[in-house]
């Protein structure tokens, strides 16, 4: 009877120490990722990949670990790991392959670091389960423009607009693919309702400006290129394109100022030797 007795007592000592140990485990877990939440809102990335990646190693089958695997994947962004953070979104997709927000995070890496096919193939994945999501038709249209398949970029651009009809990026979007698709004149009447729309957005004319270029009216893309000056004096870009229309017109002192208030505004002069040399 002792005997016995001692058995069952060591056998419900084990059990005891077993469930108070996987208790331990559960609260360590929760404290892990508690802290690394913490120390990647105080910008403490490296405690919290160590934190993240030690509760994933605390319980590598928890039902919550895709949302673990998402916050050490956004961490690995923010530290540069791209490559890393792409294994974190895909192990954390591996639970939870539906979920919009993490499609949408490894979607925009992989769309960031020029990887368009797999950002396309992602987006696809979001737009399968909500399609009228804005943010992944509009990402997915420009992943198609990168893909040179413009006829599938126009129609989510046009989608958005649909929805949205005065989303500005959409809007801007699809007039520069239509330029894209050597639909300049279609490009340039989108322009013009958005710059009477925004009159006050110098990339507007600086983006009409150059539909002009390519549709051979130097005249009126200097037009714009001034009022582009004029919104945003210290957009060097903007000056140096109308510097270079001067020079191609022959209007050399024209082309000179504008040279050399880029420099002004930070370019090399070293870069424009050549240019320095045509206006002499």
């Amino acid at each position: 009877c002792n005997r016995m007795g001692k058995k069952n007592f060591i056998l419900i000592f084990v059990l005891m120490m077993t469930a108070f140990a996987e208790v331990s485990a559960q609260n360590t877990y929760e404290e892990c990722i508690s802290a690394g939440q913490k120390a990647a809102s105080a910008d403490s990335l490296e405690q919290a990949e160590k934190f993240f990646r030690k509760a994933l190693a605390l319980s590598p089958s928890d039902y919550r670990n895709a949302l673990v695997f998402t916050d050490l994947g956004r961490v690995q962004e923010r530290m540069g790991h791209d490559k890393d953070a792409v294994e974190s979104y895909t192990m954390a997709l591996n639970s939870a392959p539906l979920s919009v927000p993490i499609l949408m995070a490894r979607a925009n890496l992989y769309l960031r670091i020029g990887n368009f096919n797999s950002a396309y193939v992602d987006y696809c994945s979001v737009i399968d389960v909500d399609p009228n999501n804005i943010e992944a038709l509009m990402f997915r249209a420009y992943a198609c423009m990168e893909r040179r398949d413009y006829n599938s970029a126009k129609m989510d651009y046009e989608k958005v607009i649909a929805n949205e009809p005065d989303n500005y990026t959409a809007r801007l979007g699809l007039a520069v693919l239509l330029q894209k698709m050597n639909r300049l004149n279609e490009a340039l009447e989108k322009m013009e309702l958005l710059v009477n729309q925004y009159p006050d957005k110098a990339e507007l004319y600086s983006v009409k400006a150059d539909m002009e270029v390519e549709k051979k009216l130097p005249e009126l893309a200097i037009m714009d290129l001034s009022k582009a000056v004029e919104l945003d004096p210290k957009n060097r870009n903007y000056v140096l394109a109308r510097a270079y229309l001067y020079l191609e017109q022959g209007k050399k002192r024209l082309a000179r100022q504008d040279f050399e208030r880029a420099i002004e505004l930070g370019v090399d002069r070293g870069s424009l030797s050549e240019e320095f040399k045509a206006l002499k």
